[in-house]
């Protein structure tokens, strides 16, 4: 009785929990300013790790990097030669690593039952943090980084597709070689930090140098999502005594001084106004692509475009009941190939 309550309750908000009107907003995050201690970002990252990766009751049945995994993982399993070919999944703006060492331990765990070989993962960000991608790669065979900066828009050629076009005799030569395999570019909770400009330039560079990608956010637009940033803030009180028990600087943060759930409530707003629709990523890609010309079909909850010899398709999904939603936009070149028959 009390589930088939709760899926009425969630129909009915849904009805009502429309977008923001006006477009996105490219606001600031205080986590994104100079002026913010390194040492309140560290806390920051911290919290965002024990948000994708812990579940609270009753309002989570699975921690959303749980949910994370399945999308990558199926998406992964809609590539016909992810078996047989190398490939890697390079997350960029990994920042302290996230939800990407839990994803990596969840994909190759499933991928294990089923019988098929590891994917590797690679963490990197334009301003790498080492010490905690070391201690997160010690812990599995199957994640590493990049330890010198990466620039999402501009990739060194550690981190491009072996699939990339260009003369690989004459890069070799001088030095440089690709990452030796195919690449699966992944954002989680990072691609509404760009703004139009460089949204496009990463979008050109992962469509030139990578061969599927997804995007992962945990918020979107709408006045639920919304209203949830604005619940940040008590949330946050309510749960780092347990979350960070242990550690003085954040319970000071948190309960002396109420900086971080300032911060958090603040960015996180903030992020719902940058996130895009499924909508605007593709006017992105065909603003690259310089044609706006494919198909357009919806299949259950997931919509898929054609554009170019890309296929993009998204996905909307409940993690924190009643308003809190994860949105997924995969991209795959269509020569990679599909086991759905949607070529």
């Amino acid at each position: 009785m009390f589930a088939t309550l709760k899926r009425t309750i969630t129909r009915f908000i849904e009805a009502v929990n429309f977008q923001v009107a006006g477009g996105r907003w490219q606001l600031f995050e205080l986590c994104d300013l100079w002026i913010v201690p390194d040492a309140v970002k560290h806390c920051c990252q911290n919290t965002l790790t024990a948000q994708w990766t812990k579940r609270l009751p009753i309002l989570q049945q699975r921690a959303p990097a749980d949910l994370a995994a399945d999308a990558i993982l199926e998406a992964l399993s809609s590539i016909e030669d992810v078996n047989t070919a190398d490939w890697t999944v390079i997350d960029f703006c990994s920042g302290a690593g996230g939800p990407v060492p839990l994803i990596e331990t969840l994909v190759n765990r499933g991928r294990k039952a089923s019988g098929k070989k590891p994917i590797l993962f690679r963490l990197s960000d334009i301003h790498p943090n080492l010490d905690a991608w070391m201690e997160h790669a010690a812990l599995s065979d199957n994640l590493s980084f990049v330890p010198q900066p990466v620039d999402a828009s501009f990739p060194p050629f550690s981190v491009i597709s072996t699939t990339t076009a260009g003369d690989k005799d004459l890069v070799f030569r001088a030095g440089l070689r690709s990452n030796g395999s195919k690449v699966f570019r992944l954002f989680c909770l990072a691609f509404h930090h760009f703004d139009d400009e460089t949204a496009k330039r990463v979008i050109k560079s992962t469509l030139e140098t990578s061969d599927a990608f997804a995007i992962v956010e945990l918020q979107d637009r709408r006045i639920g999502s919304l209203v949830l940033m604005l619940l940040e803030f008590w949330l946050l009180l309510l749960v780092t005594v347990f979350w960070f028990w242990h550690d003085e600087l954040h319970l000071l943060l948190t309960y002396a001084l109420p900086i971080l759930p300032a911060v958090h409530s603040w960015d996180g707003f903030v992020s719902c106004l940058r996130t895009r629709t499924f909508e605007e990523t593709v006017r992105l890609v065909e603003a690259v692509q310089g044609s706006n010309k494919g198909d357009h079909a919806l299949k259950g909850n997931a919509i898929t475009v054609k554009r170019g010899d890309w296929m993009l398709s998204h996905s909307r999904t409940l993690h924190t009941w009643p308003i809190g939603y994860m949105e997924v936009t995969f991209g795959r070149k269509i020569g990679v190939g599909s086991n759905n028959g949607n070529e």
